[in-house]
C-alpha cells in the first residue's frame, strides 16, 4: 500500500469507520478503470474524491461526504 493509500484510509475510518477500506477499494475498482487502492497515487485524487463524495452522501450526512471528499483532494 502507497503512503497515500495509508494516508486516504486513516482520514476516512474517521468518517467511515471499519469498512473504510471496503469502501475505498469499491471506489477506485468500480469506477477508476480497475485501479487497486493500494496502487492510488496523486494523480487518482480528483477522481477518488468525486466518487467519495458521491457514493458516501449516500450513506452518511452530505456534507460530511463533501468534508471527507474536500479533505482527500489537499493530498494532492
Amino acid at each position: 500500500m502507497t503512503e497515500l493509500s495509508e494516508k486516504v484510509l486513516r482520514l476516512t475510518i474517521c468518517y467511515l469507520g471499519p469498512a473504510s477500506a471496503r469502501f475505498l477499494e469499491r471506489q477506485t475498482s468500480s469506477h477508476m478503470s480497475g485501479l487497486k487502492f493500494s496502487d492510488l497515487e496523486k494523480k487518482h485524487l480528483p477522481d477518488l474524491a468525486k466518487w467519495v463524495n458521491i457514493s458516501a452522501g449516500l450513506i452518511i450526512d452530505k456534507g460530511r461526504a463533501k468534508e471527507l471528499s474536500d479533505k482527500i483532494l489537499t493530498y494532492q
